[in-house]
């Protein structure tokens, strides 16, 4: 019937938009992984200057520069032991590393040059848009955000490659809301056969009603 296949062709549609937007999240994080800068260590130049060491080169960056840090903890999947995850957004990038890496004093130091208290979440009351006193804390996250969005990507990255990755991330987030639509069709099909009044499909099939019309004769 039209109805059925009209299901069968939105499930195979729905299928295949979810295969490929499968296929390109697991390519783009494939890309971000091959793209992605690593710290190899720390160093202390001066009071306020550091030297963020990565596999691409050294960066210099002022305490000046920070703009938002982010603490999480989790635990070692071995010893089961708390592990600190820092991660600092500069104007230079963002960096990133564990109470398990070799040059983390020297990096939480750099952490309270800045934060004296030891937030969750920190933000340069600096900056311009931090520091309106009439916000809310929600509000000041939204700025801040908005503020760390063109620095999101690994300290270190050649400028020719930040447009690349902030490509590869937004055509990521597409996948994702294409994916997550085509799934919730396919999960969820529209029922069109119940909006559907029961005449109209008697009158584009012809058979079925040629059959209504011999068991009338019958009947009677």
């Amino acid at each position: 019937m039209v109805i059925k296949r009209r299901q069968i062709d939105r499930e195979r549609l729905a299928g295949a938009l979810i295969f490929i937007s499968l296929f390109i999240i697991l390519m783009s994080m494939v890309s971000i992984r091959f793209l992605d800068v690593k710290v190899t260590n720390i160093e202390l130049v001066d009071n306020d200057l550091y030297t963020i060491v990565t596999d691409k080169g050294p960066v210099n960056i002022n305490t000046n520069d920070i703009l938002r840090i982010e603490r999480t903890y989790a635990k070692a999947a071995i010893t089961g032991t708390p592990v600190e995850m820092d991660r600092i957004f500069t104007t230079k990038g963002f960096i990133y590393f564990s109470s398990l890496d070799p040059f983390y004093k020297i990096g939480h130091q750099l952490i309270n040059s800045v934060d004296f208290v030891g937030k969750s979440v920190w933000i340069n009351s600096k900056t311009s848009d931090a520091t309106q006193t009439e916000w809310t804390s929600n509000q000041r996250q939204t700025a801040n955000l908005k503020l760390i969005q063109p620095f999101n990507y690994a300290m270190g990255t050649p400028s020719n490659l930040t447009s690349v990755i902030f490509f590869v991330v937004s055509l990521q987030y597409l996948a994702l809301a294409v994916g997550g639509t085509a799934l919730f069709v396919l999960i969820f099909p529209l029922r069109l056969d119940t909006s559907m009044p029961a005449h109209s499909f008697l009158q584009q099939d012809p058979e079925i009603r040629s059959e209504e019309e011999k068991f009338g004769v019958v009947a009677k």
